[in-house]
């Protein structure tokens, strides 16, 4: 996918990726939440110098309200790994402070108090700079801008002053402010998709390293679990790699683990499975969703490529390459280094048996 794409829309993202996002965006809401539940009820007493008194008491509820929610939004750690609930947990923290604004606003203007106040003018362009601590794709960038625009010329028509000399300026900040924390935002995106890949691609095939794939497997299990789906792995050993290395040499090796690597990355469906390499000429692939027959057939037409193709080695030979299966589902209450373990068991009964084909496990 081309780098731009990604920065214009998630839905490009892989859902290894969104998991990673997502909690980033789940830590980040966390301790903003709190924040801003300790200045909503810590601001009373300041309201109590700075408001009128026929005011004080409803915006007084109204902080105490937005804080309870805030708390709220603090301790719910459900799914944090879920891309709906991270984008809904960004949502509700935007549209909360949005809606005590409207309402003090609303308040106030009705009191004739609206020019009095200070303080309350600026909750705008603090909501709209928020964008900036994000990571945010360029369609929500807009989203979120039209949303906090609208909210304006909504206040601005309550106000009466929309088309003035006043009201104009606080819609041109509000564009420029968006601009920058957009700009900043999608930035954080971009550096959040270098970091991931960087920490997770193995250098030689460009699939999953050892790290990514087990902390996908986990997240993939637990997701599982909730939704009640099967879910299978495929653990790979190249045959007799160690005498090919000595035969044809490291090079001739490092040809065939990227060539292989390439197969499993056509036999993997997009946004769903990941491949990875486990170490030396062992590979993962965790196929979510699958049963144990779904996932045999898998395993049986990536056997099949392998016998198939042939490769130009550095000696200018062209060699063939076989691959022994492991396949495991998931069982109810079984641990990732368990279910790995019964991956394993099939895969050493594929080799004692032959070797070039695939074993289900018990």
């Amino acid at each position: 996918m081309y780098p731009i794409l990604e920065l214009f829309s998630a839905r490009g993202h892989t859902h290894y990726f969104q998991h990673t996002r997502s909690f980033y965006t789940y830590r980040r809401v966390r301790v903003i939440s709190l924040i801003l539940a300790i200045l909503q009820s810590a601001w009373i007493l300041v309201d109590h110098y700075l408001l009128p008194a026929d005011v004080q008491m409803p915006i007084a509820i109204a902080r105490v309200l937005s804080s309870l929610f805030f708390l709220g939004l603090f301790f719910w750690g459900r799914r944090p790994y879920s891309p709906r609930l991270a984008l809904l947990r960004q949502l509700l923290l935007f549209l909360v402070l949005t809606a005590f604004h409207t309402f003090s606003t609303a308040l106030l203007i009705i009191h004739g108090h609206e020019q009095s106040v200070a303080g309350y003018q600026f909750f705008p362009f603090m909501i709209i700079s928020m964008m900036a601590i994000f990571p945010l794709a360029i369609v929500e960038v807009l989203g979120i801008t039209l949303l906090l625009l609208l909210v304006e010329l909504v206040t601005q028509l309550s106000r009466g002053n929309l088309g003035e000399v006043s009201a104009i300026n606080n819609l041109w900040l509000l564009l420029v402010l968006a601009v920058v924390a957009g700009w900043a935002a999608v930035n954080q995106l971009n550096m959040l998709l270098v970091l991931y890949r960087q920490a997770t691609r193995d250098a030689l095939t460009g699939l999953a390293n050892r790290r990514l794939i087990l902390e996908q497997l986990d997240t993939d299990m637990a997701l599982s679990k909730d939704a009640e789906k099967p879910l299978a792995v495929l653990l790979f050993d190249l045959d007799k790699f160690k005498g090919f290395n000595d035969t044809y040499g490291h090079a001739a090796g490092d040809i065939v683990l990227k060539y292989f690597a390439g197969i499993l990355k056509k036999h993997t469906r997009k946004k769903l499975d990941l491949a990875g390499r486990f170490g030396g000429e062992e590979f993962l692939m965790v196929l979510p969703g699958m049963s144990g027959a779904e996932a045999s057939v898998v395993a049986e037409a990536i056997g099949k490529t392998c016998r198939e193709v042939s490769v130009q080695v550095p000696s200018g030979e062209k060699v063939g390459f076989t691959t022994s299966i492991g396949v495991a589902v998931l069982k109810q209450g079984e641990t990732q280094s368990e279910l790995i373990r019964r991956a394993d068991e099939a895969l050493y009964k594929a080799k004692d048996s032959g070797r070039d084909q695939y074993k289900l496990a018990d």
